[in-house]
């Protein structure tokens, strides 16, 4: 390089000069050095005076300067950001109000005037695509309009917390050049790199780079990490100021960074909450709307091609698990691709085992996103966050993850609180959630890091404890049941829990039928039948019982499968309205406890085939049975058999028309029940309420409309009271019919209306379709209610749908009849 030809008193000439000899644009050798066209620019006018090393030596790599050249270069630029000793004694430093001491005889040169302050602008430019972030927005303007208002009581710092991949540096990007005209100090922004457990920022060092963007030389930044941190909050003490701290990994990292003014406002994120961090705003981000998730995929891929496959955009997004960033990585492979179609993508990602890696493009990975996490759990958390991906349901408790997992159930809770706090788990109250791509990446790790032989131990290990629970909380609804050592106080306990894992024992019931496991099946399936009567339609009693029915014919116990019978044939036609089928269970178990000589499952089947003989209009038959199981019940000693015989004789004596003696039995029946006779409290309960509605339909049978209403009032309460909700709908209407009948059609239709609620909530088709044709009953005696009562009889038709039994054909007949003659 001529030395004739550079002018060496300014290093903004000379940097104007060498780029020139270049032929290279601001614009160019701003994007060759990693800078800013408006930092070349003031650089070349002498307005920045001590550029900072690092982008010096980015210049003359970008200026391809080598040997003495470079050297000058630098040289030029380090004595620039020499201090000027006349100006500032040797043990003061300047700073933008005063003279403040620095501890230590160490200096830090800032300007004097307050208008030679750099304003700095570091933050990257924003996704133009953010979508489903309207209201986090909105909330975060509001909160920067109080900061820079200086309303007392402000929080001045936000985390924005969620899981890896829910966007939350695009989210905290975005919200930055929102709010950045009210913040005139200028933006700051770090990258604190906190998910990576091997290199996250040192306080200390973040704190240096924030001063040089404040304008404060290298060589006045103080050595010492307390000083560093005092001079930083002196200078932004008075100076409106906007600082994004991005991926931090704790309190103590982001602590030091935060700014000191009132005016100043910090948003971090971080994919824990940073509970410790005192006084922050804490804004969980959530998974994108449906809605949401469809608008960013159009952003990315164009809005007439996703419009073209609607249904298929729909499901890419529930594919990828609502999950902003794999979202976003499905678009970026669909527009980089224009001959895929929306479906073929969706096609490719319904394979589980390919979904992670189909969730690529470029240098993004849902995987990578995940694996950074995961790498800094410590050994126990992570076995667990592997081992929880074998639990078939949505949701679970720490005991069951302690089971699993082979550990006790305080490791198990910790564990997963910490596995919540690292942002790779869901907290649903007191239970835990994976998210589905998470659960994809846990079963992946548990593949590679765990050999079969332990995949499997922990399998089992999972389903026998599953199986052995499933049986203890069955056990405290029988009426006279062995509790020890029961891990549940009473049946309420029993009844949440069982509630509440159904789908896991259900699972594991199904594993162990699969695997041979018939001892434990009918073990499990028998202990369940007293909570059954409680919880009616809440499970699937026609499959639990069935696959109990198989179980005990595997292993050659004819009592048990006889028993298993029973609880068949109750499931179909009392949970299912499948009258026919339950009565071809009954059949066989009538006639396997008659081969077998069980006088107490013969008596039972006789007991429920009456109920379903009530139900198809057979009286006579049905009086036949259950006089038979009385005799049966009586002779073997067994009481609660008798008496539940005799609740079916009367009700097969009303069929008949004769109420007096049915009533007489029912109030008989629900005497023996209120005095308890061994019955769990909740049998206890749910058979008082059965006996008040026998009761009731037995005084409506003979006009008593009022007492009829009554005891269909009590009953509901009952049933309310031990969540028996499909009897507790039951109770509601026929309540609704009784004032019908007494004439107060408004509170009818109300409790009708209710009553239709439950159903419907329950999926129960033929009730539903009586009660919208007794509501159709109600609206066509109004006047001017014609149309309405059309309507009600149409969706009446509807639930009826393929339903097969008599009583059904002939209510599908009646409002044919109507609807034609309307």
């Amino acid at each position: 390089m001529p030395k004739s030809q550079v002018r060496r008193d300014h290093f903004g000439d000379l940097l104007r000069t060498l780029r020139l000899e270049r032929r290279l644009t601001q614009e160019e050798l701003a994007e060759a050095a990693g800078s800013s066209v408006r930092g070349i620019r003031e650089m070349e006018r002498g307005r920045v005076r001590s550029p900072q090393r690092r982008t010096v030596v980015l210049l003359a790599d970008a200026l391809r300067l080598t040997g003495e050249d470079r050297d000058r270069f630098v040289a030029l630029a380090r004595v620039e950001r020499q201090p000027d000793r006349a100006a500032v004694p040797d043990d003061r430093v300047a700073v933008p109000d005063d003279r403040v001491a620095v501890p230590d005889d160490r200096v830090a040169e800032v300007p004097h005037d307050r208008s030679a302050l750099v304003v700095p602008g570091e933050l990257p430019v924003a996704v133009p695509d953010l979508a489903g972030r309207a209201e986090i927005l909105e909330r975060l303007s509001a909160l920067a309009a109080d900061v820079t208002a200086g309303r007392p009581d402000t929080a001045s710092v936000v985390v924005l917390h969620g899981p890896p991949g829910i966007g939350k540096t695009s989210l905290a990007v975005a919200a930055g050049h929102r709010l950045s005209p009210a913040f005139a100090g200028g933006q700051l922004f770090v990258d604190l790199q906190g998910a990576s457990p091997d290199d996250p920022v040192d306080p200390a060092e973040a704190l240096a780079g924030l001063l040089r963007s404040l304008g404060v030389p290298d060589s006045r930044v103080p050595i010492s990490p307390a000083e560093r941190g005092g001079l930083f909050r002196t200078l932004t003490r008075d100076r409106p100021l906007l600082v994004v701290l991005d991926n931090a990994a704790s309190e103590a990292q982001v602590r030091p960074l935060l700014p000191a003014g009132r005016g100043c406002l910090a948003l971090v994120t971080c994919r824990r909450p940073l509970t410790g961090l005192a006084g922050a705003v804490r804004l969980p981000l959530d998974l994108l709307a449906p809605a949401a998730g469809r608008l960013l995929l159009e952003a990315i891929v164009g809005a007439d091609r996703i419009a073209a496959e609607p249904a298929a955009a729909d499901q890419l997004v529930k594919l990828c698990g609502r999950l902003p960033l794999a979202v976003r990585i499905a678009g970026n492979r669909l527009a980089s691709r224009p001959q895929w179609s929306v479906g073929w993508l969706v096609d490719l990602l319904r394979d589980q085992r390919q979904r992670l890696t189909v969730l690529t493009a470029g240098d993004l990975g849902v995987r990578s996103a995940f694996e950074v996490s995961y790498r800094q759990l410590d050994p126990m958390t992570a076995r667990v966050f592997r081992r929880a991906s074998l639990i078939p349901g949505s949701d679970f408790e720490p005991a069951l993850v302690a089971a699993v997992a082979g550990t006790d159930e305080d490791t198990a809770a910790a564990a997963l609180e910490e596995l919540v706090e690292a942002g790779v788990l869901l907290t649903l109250g007191d239970r835990y959630q994976f998210h589905d791509l998470l659960r994809l990446y846990a079963q992946e790790r548990l593949d590679a890091e765990e050999q079969q032989a332990s995949r499997t131990g922990a399998h089992d290990q999972m389903v026998g404890w599953l199986l052995r629970r499933t049986r203890q909380a069955g056990l405290m609804f029988e009426p006279v049941a062995s509790r020890v050592d029961s891990p549940f106080d009473d049946d309420r306990a029993a009844a949440y829990w069982l509630n509440r894992e159904s789908v896991n024992w259900l699972a594991a019931l199904r594993d162990a039928a699969r695997r041979g496991r018939h001892a434990d099946v009918v073990a499990v399936t028998r202990a369940l039948h007293w909570y059954s009567d409680a919880n009616s339609h809440r499970h699937s009693w026609d499959e639990i019982f069935s696959l109990g029915v198989a179980a005990a014919r595997a292993a050659g116990s004819p009592r048990d499968e006889a028993v298993l019978l029973n609880f068949l044939g109750w499931a179909r036609y009392f949970c299912r309205d499948r009258n026919t089928d339950g009565l071809a269970a009954l059949d066989r178990a009538l006639e396997l406890a008659q081969r077998i000589g069980d006088r107490r499952e013969e008596a039972w089947a006789l007991t429920y085939t009456a109920a379903i003989f009530i139900r198809i209009g057979r009286g006579g038959a049905a009086v036949d049975h259950c006089r038979r199981a009385v005799g049966l019940f009586r002779e073997i000693g067994y009481a609660l058999g008798e008496h539940s015989a005799a609740s079916a004789l009367g009700g097969a004596l009303a069929t008949l028309g004769r109420f007096t003696e049915a009533a007489e039995l029912h109030g008989d029946v629900l005497a023996f029940y209120v005095q308890g006779n061994g019955l769990s409290r909740t049998g206890a309960v749910v058979a008082q309420a059965g006996a008040m509605m026998s009761l009731g339909a037995d005084l409506a049978g003979m006009g008593r409309w009022r007492n009829a209403a009554d005891e269909y009032a009590r009953a509901r309460r009952l049933f309310n009271r031990c969540g028996a909700t499909f009897s507790e709908a039951v109770a509601i209407h026929r309540y609704g019919l009784a004032l019908q009948a007494l004439g107060e059609v408004d509170a009818a239709a109300e409790a009708l209306r209710a009553a239709l609620a439950l159903y419907a909530a329950l999926s129960c088709p033929w009730w539903e379709a009586q009660t919208l044709s007794a509501l159709a009953a109600l609206a066509g005696s109004a006047p001017g209610r014609a149309a309405d009562a059309r309507l009600l009889r149409q969706r009446a038709l509807d639930r009826c749908g393929e339903l097969d039994a008599p009583e059904v054909r002939t209510l599908r007949a009646t409002l044919r009849r109507e609807l034609a003659e309307s």
